[in-house]
């Protein structure tokens, strides 16, 4: 009896172990699990010239993709942490915010705020038929072959040294 409690408790604690070993590094909404590991379709939205893009573009280097909106105040207080990743990374790493905003309203929301990423805006349409739910901010972390990585809300100092280790992988 007192053998097979201790099997019990042993396979519990080691399953237990192996099961967080394989967690990804933050926790993600269930309704986006699904994502994970799964290619981003950046050919779904267009770029400034109004062309869709290629799924190439997101292959050969690490993305950093942020969904956003101008009046979303914790898209807001996020922008200085998303701003560093970018100077901290520089050229490394593609770094894009998309937005259904419209490009007008991004325009001037950039005259007042600092958010040096390039900008994918008038996104309703895209963001409605990819997300079940749309939670602002969200990031997204997509590896050099396309696909989703991780995924995580607000960016902040908590978060910021694991980015950066992530996006140095």
């Amino acid at each position: 009896m007192i053998f097979n409690l201790k099997f019990i408790s042993f396979f519990l604690i080691f399953s237990n172990f192996l099961l967080t070993a394989q967690q990804k590094t933050f926790w993600v909404q269930p309704d986006l699990e699904n994502k994970i590991d799964k290619h981003f379709p950046i050919e779904n939205y267009k770029n400034q010239e109004n062309k869709n893009f290629n799924p190439d573009d997101l292959k050969g280097k690490t993305t950093l993709i942020n969904f956003w909106s101008t009046t979303c105040e914790p898209c807001i207080k996020e922008l200085p942490y998303l701003n560093k990743l970018k100077e901290t990374l520089g050229d490394k790493v593609n770094f894009i915010a998309i937005t259904y905003d419209s490009k007008e309203k991004v325009d001037k929301f950039l005259e007042k705020h600092e958010f040096n990423f390039q900008h994918i805006t008038d996104s309703g349409k895209e963001l409605k038929s990819y997300f079940p739910i749309l939670r602002n901010p969200m990031t997204f972390i997509v590896d050099k072959n396309g696909n989703i990585k991780e995924i995580t809300g607000i960016v902040d100092e908590n978060k910021f040294d694991s980015i950066v280790k992530i996006l140095n992988e």
